[in-house]
């Protein structure tokens, strides 16, 4: 079957109405959905996280972010609200 490039693009720009992109975007939020809601897709996330979180780089990672945190949090106590430092008993 030979069509003419022309009639082609015809064929490859025929615009999309507005309920047929509507239509297009429930039946992709549908699909995402039942993908997303299946136990093997949250046990296969839970899997991943499991092995990164095992690695000795990540761990490392999460450390100093932790760090970084505590130094800030700190810092801002310390400085903007030095009375709840006098607040804590020892």
């Amino acid at each position: 079957m030979n069509i003419k490039k022309s009639e082609l693009r015809k064929l490859i720009y025929e615009e999309i109405t507005a309920s047929d992109k509507k239509e297009i975007r429930a039946m992709i939020e549908k699909e995402i959905e039942r993908k997303l809601s299946s136990r093997e897709t949250k046990k296969m996330i839970v899997d991943e996280f499991e092995k990164i979180l095992k690695k000795s780089d990540t761990k490392k990672d999460i450390g100093e972010m932790v760090k970084k945190v505590l130094k800030q949090l700190y810092k801002d106590l310390s400085v903007q609200h030095p009375y709840i430092i006098d607040r804590v008993s020892i």
